[in-house]
């Protein structure tokens, strides 16, 4: 299976630019096993739990244990980004 995963501010260097006015959004598309979750595949980019601010899974404000599935498309945000999300959206899981 695979998945698109896509890193914005400093976590952008862990992919490959596809910006390239500004160069500030990377993505990666990755491998992954049937049953992962967000959090293994942030282990498999070497991520950190706490350099993540908001993470968006089909564009859905998501929860960190949540499943992904082939052809799915991960956003993540650093903390140095953190946004107001958290008060305008409900963590799907």
């Amino acid at each position: 299976m695979e998945i698109e995963v896509v890193l914005y501010g400093k976590l952008r260097e862990r992919g490959e630019r596809s910006d390239d006015t500004t160069g500030s959004i990377g993505s990666v598309k990755i491998e992954i096993e049937e049953d992962s979750c967000i959090t293994d595949i942030m282990g498999l980019l070497e991520i950190k739990k706490d350099e993540v601010s908001h993470i968006f899974l089909n564009r859905e404000y998501s929860d960190i244990e949540r499943k992904v599935e082939d052809g799915d498309r991960l956003a993540l945000f650093p903390r140095d980004m953190a946004l107001l999300y958290k008060w305008y959206f409900t963590k799907k899981k």
